[in-house]
């Protein structure tokens, strides 16, 4: 099982997303706008570790739609983008209740 990380108040500098063409090109498949990833990620609230060096980052864009961005630190130190899609519905009833009862 993977261990799950609910974000605490305290507020932190996190390092920049990494971008590229494909990337941004993989996102637009999934219906996500580059901004609404930047917004999700500084609104995060909670993540959970995935596979081959992956975390999963859930949180909110600024009109309120839940989104989950997969990162990678494989080949970098910072975040690279590997996919974001909306939230699905097993994700939404995990997550934002843990985020919700601490």
């Amino acid at each position: 099982m993977y261990d799950v990380v609910i974000q605490s108040c305290m507020k932190y500098k996190k390092p920049p997303l990494v971008w590229d063409d494909w990337n941004r090109e993989h996102i637009k498949k999934h219906s996500v706008t580059e901004a609404e990833v930047e917004e999700g990620y500084g609104n995060e609230f909670a993540r959970s570790d995935s596979y081959d060096k992956r975390e999963a980052i859930f949180g909110t864009t600024l009109s309120g739609r839940m989104i989950t961005i997969v990162v990678s630190y494989a080949k970098q130190p910072d975040p690279y983008i590997v996919s974001a899609r909306t939230m699905s519905a097993v994700e939404r009833k995990k997550y934002v209740h843990k985020a919700q009862t601490n």
